[in-house]
């Protein structure tokens, strides 16, 4: 999967995230929560695409662009 940076983008399960980098994105928010994810961690784009596609999403209500 492509990411833009700058770009927020949403999981299955909810979380949000923001691309750092085209392989790195920054977690931002809990969808439905996970405990192993703590606001603002940084991780690998693949990490959080395990949850499913990642879908990109406004800053503002959340809603899928």
């Amino acid at each position: 999967m492509m990411v833009e940076v700058g770009h927020f983008y949403r999981d299955k399960g909810g979380d949000i995230y923001q691309a750092v980098t085209p392989l790195i994105v920054q977690f931002v928010a809990f969808g439905h929560g996970d405990p192993d994810v703590e606001p603002f961690d940084v991780v690998p784009l693949d990490r959080a695409s395990d949850a499913g596609d990642l879908v990109e999403v406004r800053p503002t209500g959340w809603e899928a662009v």
